[in-house]
Protein backbone atom coordinates (compact mmCIF):
# COMPACT_ATOMS: atom_id res chain seq x y z
CA UNK A 1 0.00 0.00 0.00
CA UNK A 2 1.30 3.05 -1.43
CA UNK A 3 -0.79 5.39 0.69
CA UNK A 4 -3.22 5.50 3.79
CA UNK A 5 -5.69 7.93 4.20
CA UNK A 6 -5.94 8.33 8.63
CA UNK A 7 -8.59 11.08 8.94
CA UNK A 8 -11.37 10.61 7.13
CA UNK A 9 -15.06 9.65 7.59
CA UNK A 10 -16.12 5.78 7.61
CA UNK A 11 -19.59 5.23 7.55
CA UNK A 12 -21.18 3.27 11.02
CA UNK A 13 -20.79 -0.49 10.38
CA UNK A 14 -17.65 -0.09 8.42
CA UNK A 15 -14.55 -1.56 9.61
CA UNK A 16 -12.18 0.35 11.56
CA UNK A 17 -9.03 1.62 9.70
CA UNK A 18 -7.40 3.40 12.02
CA UNK A 19 -4.66 1.30 13.73
CA UNK A 20 -2.12 2.77 16.76
CA UNK A 21 0.54 2.66 14.28
CA UNK A 22 -1.38 5.96 12.86
CA UNK A 23 -1.87 7.57 15.62
CA UNK A 24 1.84 6.34 16.45
CA UNK A 25 2.77 8.36 13.34
CA UNK A 26 1.06 11.52 13.93
CA UNK A 27 2.74 11.56 17.46
CA UNK A 28 5.93 10.97 16.48
CA UNK A 29 5.33 13.64 13.97
CA UNK A 30 4.09 16.19 16.45
CA UNK A 31 7.10 15.45 18.81
CA UNK A 32 9.49 16.03 15.91
CA UNK A 33 10.26 12.02 16.14
CA UNK A 34 11.52 12.43 19.85
CA UNK A 35 10.74 10.22 22.54
CA UNK A 36 10.38 11.52 26.01
CA UNK A 37 8.78 12.28 28.99
CA UNK A 38 5.23 13.96 28.39
CA UNK A 39 3.45 16.28 30.75
CA UNK A 40 5.26 16.76 34.37
CA UNK A 41 6.07 13.09 34.77
CA UNK A 42 8.56 12.94 37.72
CA UNK A 43 11.01 9.81 39.20
CA UNK A 44 11.35 9.91 43.05
CA UNK A 45 12.45 7.64 45.83
CA UNK A 46 10.16 6.03 48.47
CA UNK A 47 13.06 4.03 50.18
CA UNK A 48 16.13 1.90 48.66
CA UNK A 49 14.48 -0.82 46.86
CA UNK A 50 11.15 1.53 45.10
CA UNK A 51 10.92 4.49 43.02
CA UNK A 52 7.39 5.94 42.04
CA UNK A 53 6.55 7.92 39.21
CA UNK A 54 3.68 10.23 39.18
CA UNK A 55 2.11 13.18 36.80
CA UNK A 56 2.71 12.59 33.27
CA UNK A 57 3.68 10.03 30.82
CA UNK A 58 6.20 9.15 28.42
CA UNK A 59 6.64 9.03 24.14
CA UNK A 60 7.87 5.92 22.38
CA UNK A 61 8.78 6.24 18.93
CA UNK A 62 5.05 8.29 19.09
CA UNK A 63 3.26 5.46 21.02
CA UNK A 64 1.79 7.31 23.91
CA UNK A 65 1.91 5.66 27.61
CA UNK A 66 1.09 7.84 30.67
CA UNK A 67 -0.17 7.81 34.46
CA UNK A 68 -3.73 8.78 34.93
CA UNK A 69 -3.87 12.01 37.07
CA UNK A 70 -4.33 10.79 40.86
CA UNK A 71 -3.11 7.86 40.44
CA UNK A 72 1.34 6.47 40.71
CA UNK A 73 3.51 3.38 39.63
CA UNK A 74 5.73 2.29 42.21
CA UNK A 75 8.59 0.36 40.56
CA UNK A 76 11.06 -2.27 42.59
CA UNK A 77 14.21 -1.99 42.53
CA UNK A 78 16.64 -5.03 42.88
CA UNK A 79 19.02 -4.42 45.98
CA UNK A 80 21.90 -3.14 46.26
CA UNK A 81 25.14 -4.73 47.43
CA UNK A 82 27.52 -3.74 49.59
CA UNK A 83 31.02 -2.83 48.52
CA UNK A 84 29.26 -2.34 45.00
CA UNK A 85 28.18 0.41 42.81
CA UNK A 86 25.38 0.19 39.79
CA UNK A 87 22.94 2.26 37.85
CA UNK A 88 19.87 0.81 36.81
CA UNK A 89 17.15 3.10 34.52
CA UNK A 90 13.82 3.41 34.24
CA UNK A 91 13.02 3.03 30.82
CA UNK A 92 9.43 3.17 28.45
CA UNK A 93 9.92 -0.23 26.88
CA UNK A 94 7.49 -0.87 23.75
CA UNK A 95 7.23 -4.46 22.17
CA UNK A 96 5.72 -4.78 18.86
CA UNK A 97 3.09 -7.77 18.36
CA UNK A 98 1.09 -8.66 15.57
CA UNK A 99 -1.54 -11.47 14.46
CA UNK A 100 -3.02 -12.47 17.65
CA UNK A 101 -0.23 -10.72 20.09
CA UNK A 102 -1.11 -7.61 21.39
CA UNK A 103 1.52 -4.56 21.44
CA UNK A 104 2.70 -4.05 25.33
CA UNK A 105 4.36 -0.97 26.59
CA UNK A 106 5.16 -0.46 30.21
CA UNK A 107 7.34 1.45 32.29
CA UNK A 108 10.34 -0.57 34.05
CA UNK A 109 13.32 -1.38 34.96
CA UNK A 110 16.30 -2.00 33.53
CA UNK A 111 19.11 -3.34 36.17
CA UNK A 112 22.47 -2.74 35.81
CA UNK A 113 25.77 -4.56 36.67
CA UNK A 114 26.88 -4.20 39.85
CA UNK A 115 30.70 -3.14 40.35
CA UNK A 116 33.27 -2.09 42.52
CA UNK A 117 34.42 1.08 41.22
CA UNK A 118 31.98 3.37 38.41
CA UNK A 119 29.29 1.77 36.99
CA UNK A 120 27.47 2.47 33.56
CA UNK A 121 23.99 2.31 32.88
CA UNK A 122 22.73 -0.50 30.91
CA UNK A 123 22.87 -0.04 27.32
CA UNK A 124 19.25 0.41 25.78
CA UNK A 125 18.04 -1.49 23.35
CA UNK A 126 16.21 0.26 19.93
CA UNK A 127 14.20 -0.96 17.21
CA UNK A 128 11.79 1.16 14.31
CA UNK A 129 9.27 -1.46 15.48
CA UNK A 130 8.31 -2.23 12.13
CA UNK A 131 8.15 -6.59 12.70
CA UNK A 132 6.11 -8.00 15.75
CA UNK A 133 8.66 -8.61 18.56
CA UNK A 134 10.57 -5.61 17.93
CA UNK A 135 11.47 -3.61 21.08
CA UNK A 136 12.19 -0.02 21.53
CA UNK A 137 13.44 1.25 25.01
CA UNK A 138 13.92 4.79 26.09
CA UNK A 139 16.09 5.94 29.16
CA UNK A 140 14.02 8.21 31.27
CA UNK A 141 15.75 8.11 34.68
CA UNK A 142 19.29 6.52 35.85
CA UNK A 143 19.09 5.51 39.18
CA UNK A 144 22.54 5.36 41.29
CA UNK A 145 23.34 2.89 43.90
CA UNK A 146 26.03 3.20 46.46
CA UNK A 147 26.08 -0.15 48.18
CA UNK A 148 22.64 -0.97 49.28
CA UNK A 149 21.40 2.47 49.49
CA UNK A 150 19.24 5.09 46.32
CA UNK A 151 22.34 7.80 46.15
CA UNK A 152 20.92 9.89 43.28
CA UNK A 153 18.32 10.01 40.85
CA UNK A 154 19.20 11.57 37.59
CA UNK A 155 16.75 12.78 34.85
CA UNK A 156 17.93 11.56 31.10
CA UNK A 157 14.96 11.31 29.07
CA UNK A 158 13.97 14.76 27.64
CA UNK A 159 11.06 16.49 28.48
CA UNK A 160 8.68 16.93 25.18
CA UNK A 161 7.70 18.72 22.67
CA UNK A 162 11.00 20.40 22.33
CA UNK A 163 11.77 23.20 20.90
CA UNK A 164 12.25 22.18 16.54
CA UNK A 165 14.45 25.10 16.60
CA UNK A 166 16.28 25.02 20.09
CA UNK A 167 14.93 27.85 21.23
CA UNK A 168 14.23 28.07 24.98
CA UNK A 169 11.37 27.19 26.49
CA UNK A 170 8.54 29.66 29.12
CA UNK A 171 7.64 27.82 31.75
CA UNK A 172 4.51 28.90 33.84
CA UNK A 173 4.25 27.45 36.89
CA UNK A 174 4.14 27.73 40.91
CA UNK A 175 7.70 25.58 41.73
CA UNK A 176 11.23 25.80 39.23
CA UNK A 177 11.52 23.89 36.62
CA UNK A 178 12.96 20.24 37.03
CA UNK A 179 15.28 20.73 34.48
CA UNK A 180 15.84 24.21 33.04
CA UNK A 181 18.19 25.31 30.23
CA UNK A 182 20.00 28.20 29.27
CA UNK A 183 17.64 30.81 28.36
CA UNK A 184 14.58 29.46 29.66
CA UNK A 185 12.07 31.68 31.04
CA UNK A 186 10.14 31.03 34.27
CA UNK A 187 7.27 32.57 35.46
CA UNK A 188 5.28 32.11 38.64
Amino acid sequence: MGQKAITIYTPSGSTAHIAAEDDAFIHRTLLGGANGILGSLTCSKVDNNTVRLSGGGVSNRGYILWIPDGTTLELTIDSGIAGQNRIDVVASEFVRGGGETADTHAIKIIKGTAVSGTPAAPAMTTSNLLNAGNVNRVALWQIRLTGTEITDITRVGQHLPTSPDGAPNIYVQQSQPSAPQTGDLWLW
